[in-house]
């Protein structure tokens, strides 16, 4: 199955060797040189080694590989590189691919202009921070992977996932076969599940917390522990649990490697368990008196409660 006209967006450490990496890649088949060259908007004499002569002239450096601008590689020196290009392998090809890339994170726009359209629009969850509203896929390569709440949270939502080489995951939100309409219904709730939403289990950079995280510091296990009682922890609240674990929130002097919530109440912590594992934050409960920890490294069941 070749997929043709793949808006990608990739973001990483070193955008410069991510722009190099897919020039190098020939990914517009014949083409030796653009057909236009701009910087911040303003076009600029087309040599072959435009991206090294151009990319500290400007903040967008944009090449066109076709008379229509229909296929390009974008380098937005503030956050991602863009490229539009055909791929003539199908999704199962993909992961290989974006493996040789040095990219973090990756997001693929829509392929169906009808969710964009008028008169009713879709505004899809996302990542932000110039990446594409999700479209019917993204991506993570190694470090790229600490972008999300847990790595478990890849196996937790309505979506396929495919694996390559270099620690690289592609997460396919609809099959590629549906129209537009069916395609929108099955991706919806795998956007929400992905992005920076509510629910969502991305952590944006820099991150926006919407709860205090108060609690008891462990110098020796370095792990933030934070008692409840009488309520529900919010999805949002776990989700800044683990924005403040990746960022060690509490600064350099005091590293989080994880938070546990505990719960004085076994029941509390039973219902919690199920909810806290995706996040693999840790879950305690009080035993006969003692501090007892519930999460395993193995999903627990469902309580029903």
């Amino acid at each position: 199955m070749r997929l043709e006209r793949l808006s990608v967006a990739f973001s990483g450490p070193d955008l410069i060797a991510i722009a190099r990496r897919l020039w190098a890649l020939e990914l517009w088949g014949d083409v030796i040189l653009p057909q236009e060259v701009r910087v911040d908007q303003k076009g600029v004499p087309v040599t072959a080694d435009w991206i090294e002569r151009y990319v500290d002239a400007g903040q967008t450096v944009a090449a066109f590989l076709d008379d229509q601008h229909h296929y390009d590689l974008i380098i937005h020196t503030d956050g991602v590189v863009h490229a539009t290009f055909d791929f003539a392998d199908g999704p199962s090809g993909l992961p290989a691919f974006l493996g040789s890339i040095p990219f973090e994170v990756a997001s693929f726009g829509t392929r169906h202009d009808e969710w964009i359209g008028d008169p009713d629009p879709y505004y899809a969850a996302g990542f932000g921070n110039h990446h594409l509203p999700h479209g019917w896929a993204c991506a993570f390569r190694g470090e790229g992977h600490r972008n999300l709440v847990s790595r478990r949270w890849l196996e937790t939502g309505p979506w396929r996932v495919l694996r390559g080489p270099h620690d690289t995951t592609l997460v396919q939100f609809h099959d590629l076969s549906l129209d537009a309409e069916a395609a929108l219904d099955q991706a919806v709730p795998a956007h929400e599940h992905m992005g920076i939403s509510p629910k969502g289990g991305y952590l944006q950079t820099p991150y926006v917390y919407r709860h205090d995280l108060k609690g008891l510091y462990d110098e020796n296990r370095h792990v933030l522990k934070i008692v409840v009682l009488g309520r529900t922890v919010p999805a949002v609240e776990m989700r800044d649990a683990c924005a403040a674990r990746r960022d060690n929130a509490l600064g350099p002097d005091r590293p989080i490697d994880n938070v546990a919530f505990i719960f004085p109440d076994p029941e509390e912590a039973r219902a919690h368990l199920p909810r806290l594992w995706p996040y693999e934050l840790e879950c305690w409960t009080i035993i006969d008196g003692v501090e007892t920890r519930l999460d395993t490294d193995q999903p627990p069941e469902e309580t029903g409660t």
